[in-house]
């Protein structure tokens, strides 16, 4: 009996080991991978005539922030106002974010975290869903709220890489029934899968590459996306 109990805690100690093994690589891979900065010709010259978007951080999800209507685009028309209780036409940007859908479903307050809910976030390929809120105002730059300045050709890859990550049924955003924190957001389901080297701050990253700003090699925590903005 004293031998089973052995090898069942010498069992548990491995895959403890193990999991901090990883984490601990992860972590550092992340750091190696993010400092890599992807060049680009945005990040060469400021724009004439540039449209100032925003990527925020709340430690440990991003957003990318955009204003509600420019020549390029006038939002309304893909993510209409009456999808929010509280959102009317005087707001001015909107911000969008893409992750685990069970995650945002379940977790609007991080006290709602279970740890059932946030292994399977990280562990296995699970479906996505986009977040999408409506702000009243232009933001305040602050460390976790970087503005970005674009030209009107990178703003329109920009709205051509976040409008490819919405599922649509009828040239329209499938929108979640019912979802959202506040009056002034709510969900749409989402291509893609998410999985822990592929979520909500590599979708941010990967915006900012599309929209040819610098940009981490590999982005998975917030640090590595927002370092290159400040």
């Amino acid at each position: 009996m004293q031998r089973v109990v052995s090898i069942y805690f010498s069992f548990i100690l491995w895959i403890l080991s193990a999991v901090a093994g990883l984490a601990i690589l992860f972590i550092l891979s992340a750091f190696v991978l993010s400092s890599i900065p992807v060049k680009s010709s945005q990040a060469q010259a400021s724009p004439a005539d540039p449209i100032e978007i925003y990527v925020t951080s709340n430690g440990v999800h991003t957003d990318i922030v955009v204003p509600v209507a420019t020549a390029v685009i006038d939002w309304r028309s893909k993510i209409p106002l009456d999808h929010f209780e509280n959102a009317d036409s005087s707001y001015q940007y909107i911000a969008f974010g893409w992750g685990d859908r069970q995650f945002y479903m379940e977790t609007p307050e991080w006290d709602d975290l279970t740890l059932g809910v946030a292994l399977r976030a990280s562990l296995w390929p699970t479906p996505t869903a986009m977040h999408v809120e409506y702000i009243s105002s232009r933001l305040t730059p602050t460390k976790r709220q970087q503005p970005v300045l674009l030209s009107a050709a990178h703003y329109r890859q920009l709205v051509a890489y976040i409008d490819a990550s919405f599922q649509q049924e009828n040239g329209k955003y499938k929108h979640i029934a019912g979802s959202g924190y506040t009056g002034q957001d709510t969900f749409y389901e989402a291509h893609g899968k998410f999985y822990i080297l592929k979520n909500c701050n590599n979708w941010v990253n990967q915006g900012l590459k599309a929209a040819e700003v610098e940009a981490a090699l590999w982005a998975p925590l917030p640090f590595a996306v927002m370092r290159h903005l400040r």
